[in-house]
């Protein structure tokens, strides 16, 4: 294969080797062994789990940076465009960079069968190589154990929230989801998690004694106060301040604390006050985030039934009436996902997205009183004169909410 001259043309190459039907590690551990294990040569910290990986790493990498570390973090799906996939220091990779990267990787695409985002792990791993990361946050794509990212050696390993998400290849129970997740877990490397869910946690625990690693839990979150858009609570004898409303981002938080803790004991240059200027100042977009202040337009990545769950509490904290604008993936609980959002909100719109797994509006619409807008910006614009002074809550896939960042907010930045 020659190579590109486009990113373009790179990505539109790249994009069609989507696929998890070759889910697992053995080419592509394979590969890298061959390049003599570039990614042991980074500080990494390694992050799972169902919903939460991008707050935790954003929260992390903030906090790092804010101690004047240089950072690297890799996260996934994009939100605006690929290159945001690949940061250093909350800045995306530029598209000269990104391209002489992919036409690095070519000769390896078809040698060991890669996938995009195996692909995209070799590309993280050479630039922040390159540029002398000091620390480099890798979020983990699907489950834990088979991933792309599993070839890290962490210095501290995160476990997030587990729920019910790709139980085609992560299994039926959440036993069997947790074990997936758990295999990020390494030989004597501290895990960071909470125990919230016995289920959950028996798995994790079990896999820390097998790999002799240490498991540090989150402590008692006190909320203190919170507003649409921001809150305060007490954690381990510090308030702690968050640039974000949603109350699912205090465990985030409280999962980054103990892990830049755990850093802390080894790098003094971090510092208390740093770590709390970083969870006070980071902020994720596409999490509980205001595309608009007037109307009132709120985007949330949730995409499972345990994020639509933890969404929902936010509910009361916004105007009132509140239109949900919905749409999601096939093979997610689409149907209990919006009977949830039915119970919380004033009214739903179900739409769809150009992606090839989304699912269409009209098989979302499982209720006579969910209104079938295909187009999604006309969809919001509906919501937003049927909430007239209340809030449009957008959500049910990261991938739709990329499109509508694509769509409705660039487009606003263009405008004014």
């Amino acid at each position: 294969m020659e190579a590109f001259t486009t990113l373009k043309e790179a990505l539109l190459v790249l994009y069609d080797r989507t696929s998890s039907a070759t889910f697992g590690l053995r080419e592509f551990k394979q590969c890298i062994s061959d390049l003599n294990n570039p990614q042991l040569k980074l500080k990494v910290v390694h992050v799972a789990g169902t919903n939460g990986k991008g707050s935790v790493s954003n929260y992390i990498s903030t906090s790092l940076e804010t101690a004047g570390f240089k950072v690297g973090l890799y996260t996934s799906p994009f939100l605006i465009t690929h290159n945001d996939r690949f940061r250093i220091n909350h800045q995306p990779i530029s598209d000269e960079k990104l391209l002489y990267y992919i036409n690095l990787s070519i000769p390896y695409w078809n040698k060991y069968n890669l996938t995009m985002f195996e692909i995209d792990t070799l590309i993280a791993i050479w630039y922040f190589l390159d540029e002398k990361v000091d620390w480099a946050i890798f979020e983990v794509g699907l489950g834990g154990r088979l991933d792309a990212t599993n070839i890290v050696l962490p210095e501290v390993s995160v476990i997030t929230t587990i729920g019910y998400d790709h139980m085609e290849f992560l299994g039926d129970t959440l036993a069997k989801i947790t074990y997936e997740k758990a295999g990020i877990i390494k030989h004597n490397v501290p895990v960071v998690t909470f125990n919230k869910n016995k289920e959950v946690y028996d798995v994790i625990l079990d896999v820390a004694l097998q790999q002799q690693a240490p498991i540090v839990l989150t402590k008692k979150i006190q909320p203190i106060n919170q507003e649409m858009f921001s809150q305060t609570f007490t954690y381990d004898d510090h308030t702690i301040e968050l640039s974000s409303g949603a109350s699912y981002q205090r465990l985030n938080a409280a999962l980054a604390y103990e892990t830049l803790k755990l850093i802390q004991k080894k790098h003094q240059k971090l510092k208390d006050r740093h770590i709390l200027t970083g969870l006070k100042h980071a902020t994720w977009p596409g999490r509980f985030d205001a595309i608009s202040k007037e109307p009132l337009i709120v985007v949330d990545g949730a995409h499972n039934i345990e994020g639509i769950e933890a969404l929902v509490e936010n509910f009361k904290n916004l105007l009132q009436p509140i239109t949900v604008v919905f749409a999601a993936l096939k093979d997610k609980q689409t149907k209990e996902m919006l009977e949830i959002l039915d119970q919380h909100a004033d009214s739903i719109i179900v739409t769809e997205f150009d992606f090839y797994r989304a699912q269409s509006a009209h098989k979302l619409a499982y209720k006579d009183h969910y209104q079938v807008i295909k187009d999604y910006e006309v969809a919001i614009n509906e919501a937003i004169k049927r909430s007239e002074y209340g809030t449009v809550m957008v959500c049910g896939s990261l991938y739709f909410i990329s499109q509508v960042y694509n769509s409705v907010v660039l487009k606003q930045h263009k405008e004014h």
